[in-house]
């Protein structure tokens, strides 16, 4: 019986990732008939574009402004591109076309970012960077694993049985495997879907929770600033207090220098040890103050922190 020899290609590209092959039609069988011969080829190929900016708004702005996947609107960190080509050996009969040989190949390519000047980064931006370029790349090689499965599951129902699509030529076998790519298609975009779902779900609940953080510090700042707000109050009363007194000492003195009469000297004997005592006062909430002072920066540092974290939690 003659042989035809047929290729076929489809290439897709799914913005923000997401790369699709797809689930096999029923097949049919015959038990006199051997099931096609299949073979599997797989490559991968990375290419990076360049990212600029020395914070996250700004190197954020500068992968928005790049619309990776040509979507208007629509932006991603990393994407993943398929194409799928296959080539069939058939026999023709009279009233069908039986797959004899099926050689499937799948071409990825992976488009990830990195910066075109990372030494221009701080320290802890630059980390922050390369966290996210990390994360970036697990998420499009999760879609690699995802397409590949596909791949292979579409690899196993060819194997699992004689193939054969009516009519008298090869065109119909190279249809019905079209078919079988396009239904393996669909199986696998929900995964990718799904993945997707799950990745947006565990984004929210970071978020949510650096958020819950921002907000607790942030009452816990408000009660800082209040209580140092207090103390300063208190030390500018007690400072008119101690001001008030040291007018009056002045007074006795400018009056009466060194010769203070008795009642004089005992007044000016309670003024001094009042302005000692206040000073002494003073001194006290200066160092109660200047300690929360130290903690309200260590607070503002650690909010910064959180809010650097949340800025890269996308």
């Amino acid at each position: 019986m003659p042989r035809q020899r047929l290729l076929s290609t489809a290439a897709r590209a799914i913005p923000g990732g997401l790369l699709l092959l797809a689930a096999m039609p029923c097949l049919s069988a015959r038990a006199h008939a051997r099931p096609p011969t299949v073979v599997v080829e797989t490559d991968v190929r990375e290419q990076r574009y360049d990212v600029y900016g020395t914070n996250a708004d700004e190197i954020f702005a500068s992968i928005q402004n790049r619309r990776l996947g040509g979507e208007a609107g629509l932006s991603a960190s990393g994407l993943t591109e398929s194409k799928i080509s296959f080539q069939l050996q058939t026999t023709i009969d009279a009233d069908s076309c039986r797959l004899a040989e099926v050689a499937l190949r799948a071409d990825v390519t992976v488009s990830l970012p990195r910066h075109a000047r990372p030494r221009a980064l701080d320290a802890d931006t630059r980390r922050q960077w390369e966290a996210y370029e990390a994360l970036v790349e697990f998420h499009e090689y999760r879609h690699v694993e995802i397409e590949f499965q596909g791949v292979h599951e579409l690899e196993a129902r060819l194997r699992s049985g004689t193939v054969e699509a009516p009519g008298a030529s090869g065109a119909a076998c190279n249809s019905y495997v079209e078919r079988a790519i396009e239904e393996q298609t669909s199986l696998t975009q929900r995964r990718h879907e799904q993945f997707h779902a799950e990745e947006a779900a565990a984004v929210r609940r970071a978020q949510n929770e650096l958020l819950a953080e921002l907000r607790k510090i942030d009452a816990i700042l408000a009660r800082d600033k209040t209580e140092m707000d207090r103390l300063d109050i208190a030390l500018e009363a007690r400072e008119s207090e101690r001001s008030d007194h040291a007018y009056a000492l002045e007074e006795l003195k400018d009056l009466y220098g060194n010769a203070l009469p008795p009642l004089e000297f005992e007044r000016a004997t309670a003024l001094a040890n009042a302005i000692a005592e206040i000073t002494a006062e003073m001194r006290e909430v200066i160092t109660t103050r200047n300690a929360r002072v130290d903690v309200y920066n260590a607070r503002i540092r650690e909010r910064e922190n959180l809010a650097e974290r949340l800025a890269w939690t996308r």
